[in-house]
């Protein structure tokens, strides 16, 4: 996993959140189609290191809720754990995520991880979640609204 690092890559791509994987993991037809135009071009896909965690704590509330099974939920990570992400994870990332929380008035810093990560590498974030793409508005970074179910 990389370190980090700041700056950006004349290679990175986007940045995707949770809402998006979690969403091609059901094959939604909508979020399919867009990770395939992103899969299409040639780049990096970068996310926070809490992608895990969050997409994780999705398939444990499925799996509690009788929505899939636990060999699903497991399946289902390992799928998410082979896709090709660069994750990142450092104290700059952190500290600049409580300042975007505060700044757009987000109910907590998950989110403004992944505006953060995307704003250090002046990417676009790629995302279903149309309460942050709302939040965001045409500031920097640019959204990018996937079609997905209710988010």
């Amino acid at each position: 996993m990389p370190d980090g690092r700041s700056g950006t890559s004349s290679s990175t791509l986007a940045c995707v959140d949770a809402s998006l994987v979690v969403e091609i993991l059901g094959v939604d037809s909508a979020a399919l189609a867009g990770w395939e135009r992103l899969a299409e071009l040639d780049g990096d896909l970068i996310a926070p290191s809490l992608l895990y965690y969050e997409v994780a704590n999705v398939l444990h509330k499925q799996t509690r809720a009788g929505m899939i099974s636990a060999e699903t939920a497991q399946d289902g990570l390992r799928r998410v754990m082979n896709l090709p992400i660069e994750l990142h994870g450092d104290t700059r990332l952190h500290s600049r995520a409580l300042e975007i929380a505060h700044e757009q008035h987000l109910p907590a810093t998950y989110d403004a991880h992944y505006v953060a990560l995307a704003e250090r590498f002046r990417v676009p974030l790629w995302t279903c979640d149309r309460r942050l793409a709302d939040a965001l508005g045409d500031g920097s970074p640019e959204v990018y609204l996937v079609p997905c179910g209710p988010s």
